[in-house]
């Protein structure tokens, strides 16, 4: 555990003293002054479409990082590692707390905004609003982080294809409900792809969090970041550097 600290620190003081953060900084910005600028604002919208956001900045993000990585400096990490366990789980942790950073700014600022201007707000925003709101943003930042990395360049050396691919997986995720419906058999496009637009089908015009249905999001969140994660940390065992 120790070990993994440090390397996380490691590559953290790093991020920081790049650029890497800038536009997702400036976005969230501009997300959120856009947003919350026009009355009256519904609570279940605000959480999703911050859900929504996070999942391309997460994409962004991931992107940019494994996009920067010196195959050098990595196997000089990797040699370094009590177990090639603390050299995946330091790269995770910095993917996680990146996305942890970005879902507490986008859950708190509505809180905020309602506890100054609740008039703004087409209805009170609840505890269990926050929670299940923060928890949706979050994991949909992770699925955001599980698609943009699994494109690495390490196994699409070319990275206009990690480019693509990315965009596909995300095109056809907010296409997927009308393409079921012209061909039923596309129906395994809900399993497989990021769930990161569901919650807007499971509350309609509701504005309403049902708790049921967003646990049942939450677990295929959960379980695609996992699966992904797992395969993408296969790959890169497999084909560890670039030379």
């Amino acid at each position: 555990m120790k070990n993994t600290l440090e390397l996380f620190t490691l590559r953290r003081k790093i991020l920081q003293k790049g650029q890497v953060l800038i536009v997702p900084v400036v976005a969230t910005a501009l997300f959120i002054g856009f947003m919350y600028s026009m009355a009256p604002i519904g609570v279940t919208g605000s959480f999703l479409l911050s859900a929504a956001f996070l999942y391309f900045v997460c994409v962004f993000i991931s992107m940019t990082l494994n996009g920067k990585e010196n195959d050098v400096f990595e196997e000089t990490l990797m040699m370094h590692c009590d177990s090639p366990l603390n050299y995946y789980a330091s790269r995770e942790m910095l993917l996680i707390t990146q996305c942890f950073g970005y879902t507490l700014i986008l859950t708190v600022f509505p809180s905020v905004l309602y506890l100054l201007r609740g008039s703004m707000f087409i209805r009170p925003i609840g505890i269990k609003d926050v929670i299940l709101g923060g928890l949706y943003i979050f994991l949909s930042g992770l699925c955001g982080m599980a698609t943009g990395d699994f494109f690495h360049p390490r196994f699409l050396q070319r990275r206009k294809d990690g480019i693509l691919g990315a965009l596909t997986v995300s095109v056809l995720t907010i296409c997927k409900e009308g393409l079921i419906e012209h061909f039923m058999p596309l129906v395994a496009l809900n399993f497989v792809l990021p769930p990161f637009l569901d919650g807007f089908k499971l509350v309609g015009s509701s504005d309403i969090f049902e708790l049921r249905g967003m646990v049942l999001i939450y677990l295929h969140m959960v379980i695609y970041t996992v699966v992904v994660t797992c395969l993408k940390v296969w790959v890169l065992e497999k084909k560890k550097f670039r030379y």
